[in-house]
């Protein structure tokens, strides 16, 4: 019964906005209008029809240009708030009873409800996570390119995010903020064009002795040993080797170049025109790729991320694993196909090291990954074999470390994990409900850190700089906790948010469940660690200017901090401190030329501004009097690297919290605070129009 009155209540509601148009005028067909006649209408009209001519009866298409007053579009706006209040009051009486602390979610203004297709309870049956709603979101400031999905789990998308949560909500909603700083199509052209010419051999052994150290930090995609030997047969026969080999030297010329460099030069970013010159060789794909090619297509993905262009760079890494696939990497191959046991373990760590390219560029976007793990049957890097290969070896650096790769390799994994738990978007699950496989992710990871054998361990007893590997895995750890966690953080702010704004009093902090408290916590931890740990890779000299992950780690953990520092109703300084010296951090970057951080310090300027403006918003007259007026003192880059003591920088240092490890030991994860109250207005969805096809 109250449904139907709502239903007539609607369509009077209708009905009173369409008085407002103007009627419709008829509109001659074109048979009529070049006959200059007078035309009744309908289709066919009548003319046509007593002419026999009703199949070629059409009519033009005309979009008049209307004029209506304010309080028309007005009351449009209006009629669709009131529409999602009712909508979204619909859905909260269909799920659950209503619950009166939650009241202040229900009807935000510009929140948009969840699809009417589900219902929520459909939600969890299914799988599908209802954390997110399902309505794209698409920015028409240029209309002449196709849209760019933008996926929930990029860190500039959720700091539009927060930006949203905080803002004013009687003023338009923060946009996302475009793309512009990363090389385009038309400035590579124009470098391919000019050409670039091959080093000379002094030149190009410090250039390839510079790749090879940041390259075999992290990845094993080349053989150090044969990069040498192939480039000093080039120079005593510059006719030996391939169009493929070729590109790669270009590859690596260029990413040696650039992670030598401290600063872009005026002719250029660093490196570049090598790129330029290895895309342009690069041409046609080859029919039967080899691992040159595969190796080519991961070189080429690294420079791609430093020069921002991470799209191309998520394209190159799974052009390198459909390559991959094709070669018969993921598959064992038996001894007597293969005898070298070197050229074996190498093909195996070269797989691996484009699966962790796959997944972990995936993830960066919340784009899927190209292979499934049921189709991988190969095994993972072999300690016998890497001690066979290294009895052959004629350097110890050609050996690479066979547990850290295996431990990226589960990281990536769990990175994948993530994606799938908490930010999929009508993925069917039908063995296991949304909450369960939010529960097992962080047990995975969880179980990660307790097998991570002591090499792996960040070292809390030496004062010197830790290894560079494992400082590298760290980060990646805390960047994938953060992932898993901070939808929940920033959902703890929103209600703290949305109450302040409903209650005329300084609001009391609202009550918020244990296990949700002790994520967010854990989320806030692994961002202030990995802000340490990158503050000391920046004093140790070991944070590389153009280094695209580092400076990744370091603006999503500048914007956890940024929350943390507001959450609670409360101004913590000392994070605000820590918040303000990392940001000044990737402003150095930004200075010294890197595209990625001068992406990254647009949205921390906006933050910057949303929290002066939030703090403005939230506080008393006579507080915020005081709060001008005072000076509060800026802390210094040692001050920032003391905030936390060396020794609590460990691998499990994010699950340190009793209340987190308890949590974590229950059978099941209860998210029902999460599910309920981000439901309607968390995160739909969004596309990006841009210029340049970027985000």
């Amino acid at each position: 019964m109250q449904r139907r009155s709502q239903s007539r209540n609607d369509n009077r509601a209708t009905g009173h906005v369409r008085s407002f148009l103007p009627t419709n005028r008829i509109i001659a067909c074109h048979r009529c209008h070049g006959k200059k006649i007078k035309c009744p209408g309908g289709k066919p009209c009548q003319n046509c029809l007593q002419a026999e001519k009703g199949t070629l009866c059409s009519y033009p298409q005309r979009n008049r240009t209307l004029k209506v007053t304010e309080s028309f579009i007005n009351g449009l706006f209006e009629e669709i708030d009131r529409l999602k209040g009712q909508v979204n009051a619909g859905h909260t009486q269909d799920s659950h009873p209503p619950d009166p602390s939650q009241s202040h979610i229900e009807h935000t203004p510009r929140s948009l409800p969840p699809g009417p297709d589900l219902e929520p309870a459909e939600h969890e049956e299914r799988g599908i996570n209802p954390t997110f709603s399902y309505r794209p979101w698409f920015d028409n400031r240029n209309v002449f390119h196709t849209p760019i999905l933008i996926g929930e789990a990029a860190d500039t998308a959720f700091a539009t995010r927060f930006r949203q949560v905080i803002s004013d909500p009687r003023v338009p909603e923060p946009s996302h903020l475009l793309r512009v700083n990363y090389a385009n199509n038309e400035t590579l052209m124009a470098v391919g064009e000019s050409g670039a010419a091959w080093p000379s051999q002094s030149r190009a052994r410090f250039l390839i002795e510079a790749s090879l150290k940041y390259i075999s930090r992290c990845y094993c995609i080349v053989h150090p040993g044969t990069v040498i030997e192939q480039l000093t047969q080039i120079f005593l026969d510059p006719t030996w080797g391939g169009p493929v080999l070729r590109c790669k030297f270009w590859a690596l010329f260029a990413i040696g170049e650039l992670y030598a460099a401290k600063v872009a030069s005026i002719q250029g970013y660093p490196g570049m025109a090598y790129f330029a010159q290895a895309s342009k060789m690069l041409g046609f794909f080859e029919e039967r790729p080899g691992m040159d090619s595969i190796e080519t297509f991961l070189l080429l993905s690294i420079y791609s991320l430093a020069l921002n262009r991470r799209y191309s760079a998520y394209i190159l890494s799974g052009t390198a694993m459909r390559s991959t696939i094709v070669t018969g990497l993921h598959l064992n191959i038996s001894e007597s196909q293969l005898s070298d046991p070197s050229a074996r373990e190498h093909r195996k760590r070269l797989f691996w090291s484009v699966y962790i390219f796959d997944r972990m560029w995936g993830a960066n976007l919340g784009h899927p990954a190209a292979i499934q793990d049921d189709e991988i049957e190969i095994d993972l890097p072999s300690k016998k074999s890497l001690s066979d290969q290294a009895a052959n070896s004629d350097s110890a650096s050609d050996v690479s470390d066979c547990e850290y790769q295996r431990a990226s390799v589960k990281l990536a994994c769990h990175f994948t994990s993530v994606i799938r738990s908490v930010y999929s978007l009508r993925r069917p699950h039908q063995d296991r409900q949304f909450s369960t496989r939010v529960h097992h992710a962080l047990q995975d990871l969880q179980a990660w850190v307790d097998q991570l054998p002591p090499s792996l361990q960040l070292d809390k007893s030496s004062e010197g700089p830790n290894d560079l590997k494992v400082v590298s895995l760290h980060l990646s750890f805390h960047q994938c906790v953060i992932l898993a966690t901070r939808p929940i953080l920033l959902h703890m702010l929103r209600v703290q948010v949305a109450a302040s704004r409903e209650a005329s009093q300084p609001p009391s902090a609202p009550e918020v469940p244990a296990g949700a408290s002790a994520l967010s916590e854990a989320c806030i931890r692994c961002a202030r660690h990995s802000t340490q740990l990158l503050t000391h890779a920046w004093i140790d000299g070991s944070f590389v200017t153009f280094d695209c992950f580092f400076t990744q780690y370091l603006f999503s953990s500048l914007t956890v901090l940024a929350i943390s520092s507001i959450l609670d109703g409360k101004d913590d300084q000392a994070v605000r401190g820590s918040f303000e010296e990392a940001s000044r951090l990737l402003n150095q970057l930004k200075d010294a030329g890197s595209h990625v951080a001068h992406e990254y310090c647009h949205h921390v300027n906006a933050i910057e501004a949303a929290l002066n403006a939030h703090t403005k918003m939230m506080m008393h007259p006579e507080t915020l009097s005081v709060l001008e007026t005072s000076i509060i003192p800026e802390p210094t880059m040692s001050q920032l690297s003391q905030n936390l003591p060396r020794e609590e920088l460990t691998g499990a240092m994010a699950w340190a919290d009793s209340s987190l490890q308890r949590l974590l030991s229950q059978p099941a994860l209860d998210t029902q605070f999460l599910e309920d109250a981000v439901r309607e207005n968390d995160s739909q969805s969004f596309y990006q129009l841009d210029f340049d096809y970027g985000s």
